[in-house]
């Protein structure tokens, strides 16, 4: 591919100009101002707006009030309380507003709440805000994509026509529900071929230890697939995202020659990611893995004579990175605040060291309290943790400055259990995990509301359960902000893509085959074989792969950003990732099948692009770029950036390649999508 390069804005404001070139360096294009581009735009009802920008889709609204500026227009926005379906309670509201001035109320905005706004109430009543409502129906391809990026590994034009098929996004998130879980370790089980003497791994299960190198690479290649090609999108989705909170890693002591037990850690993401939060927090303290990882697997109670006393790591961090963080929080995530101003912090040391009590009297399956007395086996990787209650400390623990007390005496499970639902319990753990879940999938800086909203419904799901997964996600999904922050908050609405997410939407998006692949050991020759791209974690995402982020805070904590946003009051933890040089070069070495990547990486994963080849074979590049913007950017392809690509490939039509070949029109495909894929309108996910 010939050097080219290109140059952008960002679409997040102006402020994000400072870091335009984290990785566009390779990308120039001259912007020769040629033909206008076709754009896809649909107006329903047919008011001069733009669906993408209509705040009342289904009816007109010109003007495009909302006086509450909660995106959707006042004339199909009777939700008075914002509770996201009008209600009695809104009726009651109304009630109190009619023949008075009230904007919110005015539905049709001739300044007096009067009978012709009730008879638009009584055609609005038991619907979400929309009408009917936009948190809910299908709108548009567009709309489709946006929200698929959210809730998948990366829409595929399939996906997309399925969505809309179903015409409501509730409809695919109960489908969504109900697909059976994909398992890490029962595809290794169920999917790889022992050779040269090993065995089934179901039946071997001690392979995992003698071939723990090679099946190192299982453990990424089969995330790899399940993310890729896995039916449980959102449920996969959501388990990356919990562990992006729950944070194990390969990169510490033990763990990184346990691959069963990081599959198995992982799969107790997937199992209770659209479970109940205490029920999770349950499971991640038990498992191995974690008691590895934050040093409390084998953790006695002090001793007097010996001066010892509890790990007090995990203590720490299950407050900290998994619950109720550093500072007491109001319910809309923001800080409470003291006398002074000051932000009140929500443990201390003493409270930490209460919390370590509550951590003793665990170890793995062996039956060796500490672990360097004996070896590991599959079970105690796997398994969940015993008590030996004889290491537990049985003292009476006062937490959070004796406001809540564990009584003396209890047993050590009993103790956790304890300790885990106060935190669970805790005020600050709603808006805590609401923030960081929002976060992953939709917008780096939710607004306050949008917050409250999500930890209202992981306080309550509706049905007085506290904790539901499956209701915070439909919270977080289905909120007005996720559909309509593009038009409300432009400015600081969306979130950058992680690099993983770059290659996971790519393999879907472009239907990437794999290949079986042979693992080798070192001495003896090969020892399984499976279906995989061979894709090498973060030798080509550049530092992100599952399960091996460097430290307990995860790749990037959730305030990381450039000066340039925090000056603003604004971050972007994903850029942080980006670097110097980014992703770029494998990321085009794949879409253009660069000899050398495939080759050097031994990478099977070739992009399918007949669709992409006939639109350039026939020069339909408008009807290209629609797609690609569709497909890969939801429709937030800026003209300009369209206007440039669409130059690029006229300009390149009768032209050589380095090696003084013409170039093809699968060549040409494969350079559109690399200008789009590697573009601040894809980077910035909105």
């Amino acid at each position: 591919m010939k050097k080219i390069s290109f140059i952008y804005n960002f679409t997040l404001s102006q402020l994000l100009l400072s870091v335009k070139s984290y990785f566009l360096a390779t990308l120039v294009i001259s912007i020769c101002f040629l033909s206008p581009l076709t754009s896809f735009a649909e107006d329903m009802d047919a008011d001069g707006i733009d669906d993408r920008q209509d705040n009342c889709i289904e009816i007109p609204n010109s003007d495009q009030r909302d006086s509450n500026n909660d995106g959707y227009g006042n004339l199909c926005d009777a939700d008075l309380d914002n509770n996201g379906t009008v209600s009695f309670a809104d009726l009651n509201l109304f009630k109190s507003k009619f023949g008075t001035a009230d904007q919110d109320a005015d539905f049709d905005g001739n300044g007096s709440v009067s009978f012709a706004d009730l008879s638009i109430f009584k055609n609005l009543f038991g619907k979400p805000p929309g009408p009917a409502g936009n948190s809910n129906n299908v709108i548009s391809k567009q709309q489709a994509s946006q929200f698929l990026a959210r809730g998948t590994f990366g829409p595929t034009d399939e996906d997309i026509l399925h969505l809309q098929n179903l015409g409501s996004y509730q409809a695919w998130l109960e489908e969504q529900f109900a697909t059976p879980p994909s398992y890490h370790i029962a595809w290794a089980e169920n999917h790889t071929e022992g050779i040269n003497g090993t065995g089934n791994l179901s039946d071997h299960p001690e392979d995992w230890k003698t071939y723990a190198d090679t099946l190192g690479y299982m453990q990424r290649d089969i995330w790899w697939h399940i993310a890729t090609q896995g039916s449980d999108q959102l449920r996969q989705r959501i388990a990356l995202a919990l562990s992006e909170l729950l944070v194990i890693s390969k990169h510490n002591g033990k763990l990184i020659t346990w691959p069963d037990a990081r599959m198995s850690y992982y799969d107790t993401l997937v199992k209770n990611a659209l479970g109940n939060y205490e029920t999770l927090l349950q499971e991640v303290t038990y498992h191995p893995s974690m008691g590895s990882y934050l040093s409390y697997l084998g953790n006695a109670k002090a001793d007097p004579e010996k001066g010892t006393h509890p790990d007090e790591n995990y203590a720490r961090e299950v407050m900290q990175l998994f619950t109720i963080g550093l500072y007491e929080l109001n319910p809309d995530g923001s800080k409470k605040l003291d006398s002074e101003r000051k932000p009140i912090p929500t443990y201390s040391q003493k409270d930490i060291r209460e919390m370590a009590k509550v951590f003793t009297g665990l170890t793995d399956q062996n039956g060796f309290f500490f672990a360097d007395d004996g070896g590991s086996s599959h079970a105690s990787r796997t398994q969940s943790m015993i008590a030996m209650e004889e290491y537990h400390d049985t003292s009476k623990k006062q937490l959070f400055g004796g406001s809540e007390i564990i009584a003396s005496g209890g047993t050590t499970k009993g103790d956790i259990n304890q300790a885990l639902h106060i935190l669970f319990m805790h005020p600050n753990t709603g808006p805590f995990v609401a923030r960081r879940l929002i976060q992953r999938l939709v917008t780096s800086n939710p607004s306050p509301a949008y917050i409250q909203r999500v930890a209202d419904a992981f306080d309550n799901n509706g049905s007085g359960v506290r904790g539901d997964l499956k209701a915070v996600v439909k919270a977080i999904l289905l909120d007005p902000e996720a559909f309509n922050g593009v038009q409300t908050m432009p400015e600081k609405f969306g979130k950058f893509r992680e690099p993983l997410l770059y290659f996971t939407h790519l393999f879907r998006a472009f239907h990437a085959k794999d290949d079986m692949i042979t693992l080798n050991i070192y001495d003896g020759g090969p020892s399984y074989r499976y279906q995989s791209y061979n894709f090498n974690g973060t030798d080509m995402t550049k530092q992100e792969a599952p399960l091996e982020a460097l430290t307990v805070f995860n790749y990037f904590t959730p305030d990381d950003g450039p000066f340039s946003l925090k000056q603003f009051g604004l971050v972007a933890p994903e850029i942080s990732l980006y670097g110097k040089q980014g992703i770029d070069e494998v990321l085009m070495g794949i879409i253009n099948k660069n000899g050398f990547i495939y080759e050097t990486f031994n990478l099977h994963a070739d992009l399918l692009l007949d669709k992409e080849t006939a639109w350039v074979e026939s020069k339909n590049y408008d009807a290209l770029l629609d797609y690609l913007d569709t497909l890969l950017t939801g429709g937030n392809m800026s003209n300009t950036t369209k206007l440039a690509i669409k130059n690029y490939l006229i300009s390149h039509e009768n032209e050589n390649d380095d090696e003084g070949n013409p170039l093809t029109n699968e060549t040409l495909a494969r350079y559109a999508i690399g200008l789009v894929i590697t573009s601040p309108d894809y980077a910035l996910q909105r």
